[in-house]
C-alpha cells in the first residue's frame, strides 16, 4: 500500500480517489473521518491521505493524478461531414445522423 496523494480538502482527495477507481485502481483513504479531532492532535496527523492498494499500480496512478488534476481542454464546435449539421464541441456524435468523427 503506497500513499499517492494528500490534501486537507477532503473533496480533492475524494476526486482523486474517484479518478483512480474509475481506471480500475483500488484505493483506500486514511484519515477520512478525523476532522472532528483537528486542533486536539497535530494537523499532520489528520490530513486525508489517498493510498493505492497494489504497489504495481504506482506509475499508472501517478500519471493519472498528474493529468487528472487539470481540467480537460474544451473541444471546438464542428460540422458533420455527412449531413452538414453544426454540432457543439461537447458532443462526440452528430445529433442528427449519429456520425462519430474519427477525432472524437
Amino acid at each position: 500500500m503506497l500513499k499517492v496523494f494528500e490534501n486537507f480538502d477532503f473533496s480533492r482527495v475524494g476526486q482523486m480517489q474517484s479518478l483512480l477507481e474509475s481506471h480500475g485502481i483500488p484505493t483506500f483513504i486514511k484519515n477520512q473521518f478525523t476532522s472532528s479531532v483537528m486542533g486536539e492532535v497535530p494537523f499532520v496527523e489528520v490530513c486525508p491521505q489517498l493510498f493505492i492498494l497494489n504497489d504495481s499500480d504506482l506509475v499508472r496512478a501517478q500519471g493519472l493524478l498528474e493529468t487528472g488534476d487539470e481540467p480537460p481542454e474544451p473541444r471546438a464546435d464542428w460540422v458533420c461531414v455527412t449531413c452538414g449539421t453544426q454540432v457543439e464541441g461537447q458532443f462526440s456524435a452528430c445529433w442528427r445522423c449519429g456520425l462519430v468523427p474519427a477525432t472524437a
